[in-house]
């Protein structure tokens, strides 16, 4: 017994030495790619990480467009679907041109990022029993719950898909709500995300999943920190989380 509380004395002990760096929000686009649709419009799509150590929100994507000489084509700017993006958390983006004439002549795109710090909500909902088909018209489907492991009503309760193809690119995004948006305490409801293109759908080889609601966010996919982390395991009985994954549409 006296061991266990010298090793708990001493991992204490270097997380008080350790230097307080102050909070820093910081955010990365990646795989971002660009298609034009079925009617014509462009679209560059991908997610934006949050690499800082703080949550945040109204993560704005702007892109400037040019065409073949390099000339400004347009501008146009559209939000991360998840409202507020925790650390080391992704969230997809679809930004397009609402022009079809402009969208024809865009051969490249610049983009850039604008956020603020946001605080933090309770990790306590759970996507479950997933799984996916295509409908008649060769769409992608993705059904499933949403459970809320919460004290408290989760309202309007958002599920959020990123589809990858088999590059690691983002091909599309979208997004749907559990029906009904509200999930009562313990309790989960169902949803349907559909992406609504055969060919981005004959394109997409994996997809992530993600939810948030006015009360809550998803459980999280990291684990918590190797000092924590040891802590908790001198202590006895720690159980490590299970990491969300991206799914297959071979799945």
């Amino acid at each position: 017994m006296k061991k266990i509380l010298f090793l708990v004395f001493v991992i204490l002990s270097t997380i008080y030495l350790l230097p307080h760096v102050a909070a820093s929000p910081s955010a990365v686009i990646q795989n971002d790619s660009n298609f034009l649709d079925e009617a014509g419009y462009y679209h560059v799509v991908g997610e934006v990480k949050n690499t800082g150590d703080v949550w945040l929100q109204y993560v704005r994507v702007a892109a400037t467009f040019k065409d073949q000489a390099g000339t400004v084509v347009d501008t146009s700017f559209t939000y991360t679907l998840l409202d507020r993006l925790p650390s080391g958390i992704a969230s997809g983006f679809d930004l397009f041109e609402f022009d079809v004439g402009k969208s024809a002549n865009i051969r490249s795109y610049a983009l850039a990022l604008e956020f603020q710090e946001a605080q933090p909500l309770t990790t306590a909902l759970e996507i479950m029993n997933t799984s996916s088909s295509k409908n008649s018209l060769g769409w992608l489907q993705i059904v499933g719950e949403v459970k809320n492991n919460g004290d408290t009503i989760s309202e309007y309760t958002k599920v959020v898909a990123t589809f990858y193809g088999a590059d690691g690119k983002v091909v599309d995004v979208g997004f749907t709500y559990t029906d009904p948006t509200t999930v009562q305490p313990h309790g989960q409801q169902g949803f349907k995300v559909t992406l609504i293109s055969t060919t981005r759908s004959n394109t997409a080889t994996t997809w992530s999943l993600d939810t948030q609601s006015t009360q809550y966010a998803s459980i999280p996919e990291l684990t918590m920190p190797l000092i924590a982390l040891a802590a908790a395991l001198t202590l006895g009985g720690f159980t490590m989380p299970k990491k969300r994954r991206r799914r297959s549409e071979d799945e």
